[in-house]
């Protein structure tokens, strides 16, 4: 999904308007679908407290605001509700009576208790950099000190919807951003990719950006993965839901391919096996097939769909062993310490096709140091990593990047820094693992992949660890295909 900036957007709403949708309608839509997002992911809050101003996005709020229904809610304005004008006095007339609607020109700390979840409606799209008004600067800075979630509407207060860049007295730092529509460029790029926390796109009904902009990026997001998923045929059996081969371990790391077997199998694979020098001291999921390799022993694989190997691999990284793995006629996903193999020995392999590389940026950067690949950003070391090899890269971290030779790179729109604890990544490569299997276009596969494994790290009442990955990750893809909310 093309991500676009204000001017795009407006042009995009007014072809809507004049196709026939009323703009008080497109209002509903976004207002309706935030309410119904944070009701659900924010069950436990005492209150909703509304930030209102005195534009559309102070409308979308108030639309918000009348369609929670798990907490009461306090609307804060800076505008008085008779000077609101168009579809925002619409929307505040539509208000039901028991809400609460104060209208301020100072919020204090007081105002905010704890067990509050703050909607920040204050600063729509429209704003383009510069100072604030003092009501606006001073809300922020309260909701900034708050300690408590904060979602935002269509993008965080303060964020410039065209490239990221924020006012000189601030924005919001939110929790989550329900944007409208399309994601706003602004949320990916510079100080707004920080500042947006978890990100969902609610469709309003605007369709897809016609042209991308100059600096647009492709984003996958939540309705991507919703339209990626494929559904299991009443007919299938464990053979057609996907075979995967995971390759790894070793003396030192004997819990990585346990982990990517497990992310494989619950993200639907129906068989997995993992080939290991290993010893397992401690007891493997039953649903996991485990076959122990001898010192120099190879894996008999062709009867898979999908190889994953290197997790764990440690000194069993050798050439002799990424030469065999090469050879895999299916599809052949290399993590971890298959990639600081390849970046040794890639020039004496040939090409080959259905290839899915995974790397951390050190990962990234010894293949492109062993390549002599110079880059100016994320996106173009991962697009350049994929033409080298012909092959999906997927560029790890904030704000991951999948890579195909001839497509725009993409950005996936989920995750959070829980991720970032040791084991994750080796989840992930089964995750990916599992999706292949039952994909033709590893683009799509990879993407999807990521995703999933991105929101599994969002909204956690604790702290998590990789083994919590794998059945976090089979309640979200359930989500994924109902159509719900995740």
């Amino acid at each position: 999904m093309l991500s676009a900036g204000c001017n795009t957007v407006r042009i995009m709403e007014q072809q809507t308007v004049c196709g026939g949708t009323l703009e008080y309608t497109l209002m509903l839509r976004a207002g309706v679908g935030a309410a119904r997002i944070i009701d659900r992911l924010f069950s436990n809050a005492s209150r909703f407290v509304i930030l209102s101003g005195s534009g559309n996005n102070g409308g979308d709020a108030l639309v918000v605001a009348a369609n929670l229904r798990t907490a009461p809610v306090k609307i804060f304005s800076t505008v008085e509700k008779e000077k609101l004008s168009g579809c925002a006095a619409r929307a505040a007339d539509d208000l039901p009576s028991g809400i609460s609607f104060e209208q301020r020109d100072r919020l204090y700390p007081q105002d905010i208790l704890s067990g509050d979840v703050i909607i920040d409606g204050l600063l729509g799209i429209g704003f383009s950099g510069g100072k604030l008004r003092n009501n606006v600067k001073n809300f922020i800075e309260v909701v900034n000190n708050s300690r408590v979630p904060v979602v935002a509407l269509d993008l965080p207060s303060g964020v410039d919807s065209n490239n990221g860049k924020i006012s000189c007295d601030g924005a919001v730092k939110a929790t989550l951003t329900l944007t409208f529509g399309v994601p706003k460029t602004g949320l990916f790029q510079n100080e707004g990719s920080l500042l947006r926390g978890a990100v969902r796109v609610i469709d309003i009904g605007l369709g897809e950006v016609p042209v991308a902009e100059e600096n647009s990026s492709d984003i996958f997001t939540n309705i991507d993965a919703v339209k990626s998923w494929i559904d299991f045929p009443v007919e299938c059996h464990k053979n057609s839901r996907g075979r995967v081969a995971v390759w790894g371990g070793s003396a030192e790391y004997c819990g990585a391919p346990v982990l990517s077997g497990k992310g494989a199998l619950y993200s639907g694979a129906g068989l997995v096996k993992i080939f290991s020098t290993a010893n397992f001291m401690n007891n493997l999921p039953h649903a996991l097939i485990v076959e122990k390799l001898s010192g120099n022993q190879l894996p008999e694989t062709d009867d898979f769909a999908v190889l994953v190997c290197g997790c764990g691999w440690g000194s069993c990284a050798s050439e002799k062993n990424l030469a065999a793995a090469w050879k895999f006629p299916g599809t052949l996903i290399l993590d971890a310490d298959a990639l600081n193999a390849l970046a040794k020995y890639h020039h004496k392999l040939p090409h080959r096709n259905s290839l899915i590389l995974t790397p951390h940026p050190g990962e990234a950067g010894r293949l492109a140091e062993a390549c002599d690949i110079h880059a100016g950003s994320r996106s173009e070391l991962a697009l350049q990593l994929s033409e080298k090899f012909r092959a999906v890269t997927l560029l790890k971290g904030h704000d991951t990047i999948v890579a195909s030779p001839g497509q725009m790179p993409r950005i996936i729109s989920s995750g959070s820094a829980s991720l970032a604890t040791a084991g994750s990544g080796d989840v992930l490569a089964g995750v990916i693992g599992a999706l292949s299997a039952r994909s033709k276009n590893l683009f799509d596969a990879a993407s999807l992949g990521a995703y999933i494994h991105g929101i599994a790290g969002e909204f956690n009442e604790r702290i998590i660890t990789a083994d919590d990955l794998p059945e976090i990750i089979g309640h979200k893809i359930r989500l994924i295909a109902e159509n719900g909310i995740f």
